[in-house]
């Protein structure tokens, strides 16, 4: 795991689908994405393994994830493991520490922009947006976001 530009103060991070799912789906890049959800809820042990890669923060940051990026992670799962496994996913969720962001008309065009400046996905750039509008860092592991420059990028390796 690397941290791309900027300082390395880090007081919010926005998911993509791409580390979300790492998580769920038991990957070795979502150990990180468990910890750091785990820390936001408390956890000590998950603070010790964490927060060393963090640089200096004294608390859990806030952590992000954009309705669209939801909708894809549902969709995802849901093709993989059927509806009912999507739906109980999301419920878990929700339940977490995560504050999920809405889409209105600026992320809407902030995420277009992006689009039409980078060659990323559509949802992609709904997770770049929503970085930029929480001024927090993009947790990642998606090869397709390396070279964004308009945010601080946690990369998960």
């Amino acid at each position: 795991m690397e941290i791309q530009s900027g300082k390395q103060e880090i007081d919010g991070i926005t998911l993509d689908s791409w580390a979300v799912l790492a998580w769920l789906q038991g990957e070795k890049a979502g150990i990180f994405v468990k910890n750091l959800i785990a820390w936001c809820n408390g956890s000590a042990s998950a603070a010790k393994e964490i927060t060393p890669l963090l640089g200096q923060i004294n608390k859990p940051p806030r952590i992000y994830l954009n309705l669209i990026n939801l909708g894809e992670i549902f969709y995802i799962i849901g093709r993989k493991q059927g509806e009912r496994e999507a739906k109980e996913l999301i419920n878990r969720l929700s339940l977490s520490t995560l504050e999920f962001v809405p889409v209105d008309y600026d992320l809407v065009i902030r995420a277009a922009r992006l689009k039409i400046k980078y060659p990323i996905a559509y949802a992609d750039a709904f997770a770049v947006a929503t970085a930029v509008v929480t001024e927090s860092a993009l947790l990642t592991g998606d090869p397709e976001l390396q070279d964004i420059a308009d945010v601080k990028i946690i990369w998960l390796g």
